[in-house]
């Protein structure tokens, strides 16, 4: 029987699947820039690291944000009114995230 993990080899674990994400794009990014503009950009790791604890720090924000709202309608279930309460003041992100609920 697999051991429960503690909440830092949780984040640990986050932390590196969003590091190999966001390099992966960064990656994906920077020949696309270079392909279409003929020039030589490149990413250091410091760039690649700090991204990823700006990207890190959102989603533990955003997580903490929705279940704030669960939480303030006596619900133990983030649900998508939670995602929409959280993007009410970016209306365009709001509709975009509402039309991706609609053609599923």
């Amino acid at each position: 029987m697999a051991a429960k993990q503690s909440k830092e080899e949780i984040s640990l674990q986050l932390k590196s699947a969003v590091y190999l994400s966001v390099a992966k794009i960064v990656e994906d990014q920077v020949k696309q820039l270079n392909l279409s503009d003929n020039s030589n950009v490149t990413a250091t790791p410091t760039f690649i690291a700090q991204l990823v604890e700006l990207v890190f720090n959102q989603i533990i924000n955003l997580g903490e944000d929705l279940e704030s709202f669960a939480n303030h309608a006596n619900r133990d279930i983030v649900d998508l009114t939670d995602l929409y309460m959280v993007t009410r003041k970016n209306p365009s992100l709001k509709k975009y995230l509402k039309d991706l609920n609609v053609k599923k």
